[in-house]
C-alpha cells in the first residue's frame, strides 16, 4: 500500500517482475479494477488483527477493557503507528471512537515505511499499534496483547496473480497452497489468523 518507493502498487507501476502479491484485501480489489491482477485470481488468506507492543522490559499497560485503553493511549507520551490499514483505521476512526482525537494530537503520529516495532524499540514511542503479525517479527519489544474486541479492526490479507506474470498457473497454484488447511499452523505462529479459522 501506499506511494513509498517498496510500496506494489510503486512496483508494479514501473514494470517489476512479480508474480504474486499478497496485501490487503480491499487494495488488492483496487489493483484489480485496475486491470493490474488477473480477474478471479484473488485468495483470501488470513486475516490480522491489531496488537500495541512496548520496548522489551516497559511496563505493559493494561489494554484489557476499551477503558483501560483509552487511559494507557492517554497516559503515554509517544504512540506509534503505521501508515497501512490499521494506522488509517487508528488515525481516521479509533482516536474518535475513544473521544481522545485532541489530547493524542500532539503525541500519536503515523510512520510511513518503517515498521512501527523498530520504532518503539529504539524509544522513539513508548507504545507502538500496528497488525499483530508485523511486531512479532521485531526484537526488542514486547508485545502487550490485541486491542479490545469492541474496537478492533481485523484486516484481510489475500493474495492474486499479477495481470504481467509468465507463471500464472504456478502463481496461483502457490496461493492455493498458501490457503491450504494443512498450512494454517504456519500462518498463526506469524501472528495471524488462518482464514479457514473462525476464531
Amino acid at each position: 500500500m501506499g506511494i513509498t518507493k517498496n510500496a506494489i502498487p510503486v512496483r508494479l507501476d514501473r514494470g517489476e517482475q512479480i508474480d504474486v502479491v499478497i496485501m490487503v484485501g480491499s487494495s488488492l480489489d483496487d489493483l484489480m479494477a485496475q486491470g493490474k491482477l488477473i480477474p478471479g485470481s484473488k485468495v483470501v488468506l488470513a486475516n490480522s488483527p491489531i496488537a500495541c507492543a512496548v520496548k522489551q522490559g516497559a511496563a505493559k499497560p493494561d489494554i484489557s477493557t476499551v477503558a483501560k485503553f483509552k487511559a494507557a493511549l492517554l497516559n503515554a507520551k509517544t504512540v506509534a503507528y503505521s501508515d497501512s490499514a490499521s494506522g488509517e483505521y487508528i488515525k481516521n476512526e479509533l482516536m474518535d471512537k475513544l473521544g481522545i482525537t485532541e489530547q493524542m494530537a500532539g503525541k500519536a503520529r503515523q510512520i510511513p515505511a518503517t515498521p512501527v516495532g523498530e520504532i518503539v524499540a529504539q524509544g522513539e514511542a513508548e507504545i507502538g499499534c500496528q497488525q499483530r503479525s508485523e511486531p512479532k517479527a521485531v526484537k526488542g519489544i514486547d508485545i502487550i496483547g490485541l486491542i479490545p474486541q469492541e474496537v478492533q479492526l481485523i484486516t484481510t490479507f489475500s493474495g492474486a496473480v499479477v495481470a504481467s506474470s509468465k507463471v500464472p498457473r504456478e502463481s496461483q497454484a502457490l496461493l492455493m497452497f498458501l490457503s491450504a488447511p494443512q498450512n494454517a499452523q504456519a500462518i498463526e505462529e506469524t501472528g495471524l489468523v488462518p482464514a479457514s479459522n473462525k476464531h
